[in-house]
């Protein structure tokens, strides 16, 4: 099982799978109302994705008029956003970069700057994610907005053992099968990711990654000492109010002043 050269090993750790694994659909049809009313209409200072993985949320905005720059630490994953870009005949801006590297990789002004899907979670740390929130305001224009989605780790720590999935994604007439196991520590989380296949034999294949579990209280005092005031806290896209120990997703909407 190869695509364009490569192992079904090396296959199923690329930017492209991790693409085709998502129901964009309907991913982004839940984000983008949530995200266009926040950020408000286009405006001159345009938007950044910080954290923009294969772009197809930047995508989608520049494609409902948003000057959108995309920001990433993975080459490969702006190789993809910027395919999906070409496709739509879209020109957008895209940056390679760290958290850290920010401010002098992007400039500033910004009328609104967005993370989502655990992105800043994977900055590791906690003074990785506090540093980065604070480059998150610095880049901001005054009064710009910064909406942050992660998940909500508080219950998932509670949870013996703590397992997110399936995930279904077929390729070549083979169902690959996977699922995804937190595993907490004082100061992380361990995420590991099992994928199972079938193509006459079972086979699979692991990898790992570390998120620093960011909680609620600890982002809103990061917010306020970046000079952000915390507007809004949900639970989800449904815009219902957060819940530390039932809301899946924690959503933090704030402003900069002036």
């Amino acid at each position: 099982m190869t695509l364009s050269g490569t192992t079904t090993a090396e296959l199923l750790e690329s930017a492209k799978w991790y693409d085709r694994s998502i129901n964009w659909n309907a991913r982004l049809a839940r984000e983008l109302p949530v995200l266009r009313d926040v950020l408000g209409p286009p405006g001159v200072g345009g938007i950044l994705d910080a954290g923009c993985g294969t772009g197809r949320q930047a995508v989608a905005l520049a494609e409902l008029g948003y000057g959108v720059t995309g920001f990433d630490a993975s080459g490969p994953m702006l190789t993809v956003a910027r395919e999906h870009a070409l496709a739509k005949g879209i020109d957008l801006q895209w940056v390679a970069g760290t958290y850290e590297e920010l401010p002098k990789k992007v400039g500033g002004g910004f009328d609104g700057v967005y993370c989502l899907a655990n992105a800043l979670a994977a900055a590791g740390t906690a003074s990785a994610v506090r540093d980065a929130v604070r480059n998150f305001a610095a880049v901001l224009g005054g009064g710009g907005r910064l909406f942050i989605q992660i998940l909500n780790f508080g219950p998932m720590r509670e949870e013996r053992p703590c397992l997110r999935g399936p995930r279904i994604v077929t390729h070549d007439g083979v169902e690959y099968v996977s699922t995804r196991l937190f595993q907490f520590g004082d100061d992380h989380v361990d995420v590991i990711n099992v994928t199972l296949w079938n193509d006459g034999q079972w086979r699979h294949v692991g990898s790992t990654g570390r998120l620093f579990p960011v909680e609620v209280e600890a982002l809103g005092r990061w917010c306020s000492e970046a000079g952000l005031t915390v507007e809004h806290t949900w639970g989800s896209y449904a815009r219902d109010a957060f819940d530390a120990t039932t809301s899946v997703d924690l959503i933090v909407v704030a402003r900069k002043s002036g």
